[in-house]
C-alpha cells in the first residue's frame, strides 16, 4: 500500500487539542512590524495553518494584514516567510529590564 506524505503527517503530539491555549486574550494583540514572534500551531484553526516543521520557532512580522500576518523564519541558511493567522502566532516575551 502507498504511503501518504501529507502536511499532517508525524503531527500527532503537536496536533492535539490539550495544548491549546483557552480564550481568545492571544488574538487581541497588536502585531506590528519588526515584533518577533513564536509560531505555535492551533490545532483548531485549519485555515492557513504553518507546516509542522515550524512549530516552536521564533520569527519577525513582516507584513500586518486584515485577518493574517507574513512572518519571516530562518531555516537553517534560508529565510523563509510563512503567511498565518493569527491564532498560530504568540509574541515573544521580552527580557525584563534589570534596574
Amino acid at each position: 500500500m502507498p504511503r501518504s506524505h501529507g502536511t499532517r503527517r508525524k503531527a500527532r503530539s503537536i496536533l492535539t487539542k490539550d495544548n491549546v491555549v483557552k480564550g481568545i486574550s492571544y488574538l487581541l494583540h497588536d502585531y506590528k512590524v519588526g515584533d518577533k514572534v513564536i509560531i505555535e500551531v492551533d490545532p483548531r484553526e485549519h485555515d492557513t495553518t504553518p507546516h509542522r516543521r515550524f512549530h516552536g520557532r521564533i520569527g519577525v512580522v513582516k507584513e500586518v494584514r486584515k485577518r493574517t500576518l507574513k512572518v519571516s523564519v530562518m531555516f537553517g541558511s534560508k529565510e523563509k516567510i510563512l503567511q498565518t493567522r493569527l491564532n498560530h502566532i504568540k509574541p515573544l516575551a521580552a527580557p525584563e529590564a534589570s534596574a
